[in-house]
C-alpha cells in the first residue's frame, strides 16, 4: 500500500505541477520539501543558501525530508532536484513510499524554466540560456544515478502536467 509518492528530478521537470494534480486525483495531501524547509528554518531557500551555505541546506532538506516520512495518511511530496543525492534520501523514500522520477532532457528543461525560476534557484541564477544547458546536462548526469533508484520513472518531455499525473494516477490506484 502506497501512501507516500516521492516526486524526483532535475528543477523544471513537473514536480509540484504534478504533484498537486497527482495528490487531487489520488486524494493525499500534496506537501513541497522547499517550502516545508523554509518554514523550518524561517528563511527561503536563496536564505538558507546564501546565510549557511549549501552543506546546512541539505542537511536541513533531509530533516524536512524525516518529517514528511513519519506522517500518517497520503503525501505526494515534491522534493528540491538535489535532494535525493544526499543523506540517503533516496533510500528514505524508498523505504516510507514510493519514489517517481520525472524525467526529461537538459534542452526541454531550459525551454520550461522561467526568467523568474532562474532567479529564485539559488544554483541557477544568473545564467544565460548556453550556459544553463551545460549546467543543466552536468548535473544531470551527476544526479542520474540516484534518480534512477526510484522505483517509477516517468519521461514528462511530451507530456503535460496533466497527463503526467493522470499516467502516475492510474499506476498508484492500484496500490493503494
Amino acid at each position: 500500500m502506497t501512501t507516500k509518492v516521492f516526486l524526483v528530478g532535475m528543477p523544471g521537470c513537473g514536480k509540484s505541477t504534478v504533484g498537486k494534480v497527482l495528490a487531487g486525483l489520488l486524494g493525499y495531501v500534496f506537501l513541497d520539501l522547499d517550502t516545508l524547509v523554509e518554514e523550518q528554518e524561517g528563511l527561503t531557500v536563496a536564505q538558507v543558501f546564501e546565510q549557511k551555505g549549501q552543506e546546512y541546506f541539505r542537511e536541513a532538506e533531509a530533516r524536512a525530508l524525516q518529517t514528511v516520512s513519519a506522517r500518517s495518511g497520503g503525501v505526494v511530496l515534491a522534493t528540491g532536484g538535489g535532494a535525493p543525492c544526499f543523506h540517503g534520501n533516496m533510500q528514505v523514500m524508498g523505504q516510507q513510499g514510493a519514489a517517481v522520477y520525472l524525467r526529461v532532457s537538459p534542452q526541454e528543461l531550459v525551454n520550461r524554466l522561467t526568467a523568474l525560476d532562474l532567479q529564485v534557484r539559488p544554483l541557477l541564477r544568473d545564467k544565460t540560456p548556453a550556459e544553463l544547458l551545460h549546467y543543466l546536462t552536468q548535473t544531470l548526469r551527476q544526479r542520474e544515478v540516484f534518480y534512477s533508484q526510484a522505483s517509477v520513472v516517468l519521461d514528462v518531455d511530451r507530456l503535460s502536467a496533466a497527463e503526467a499525473a493522470e499516467a502516475l494516477g492510474q499506476q498508484f490506484r492500484g496500490n493503494i
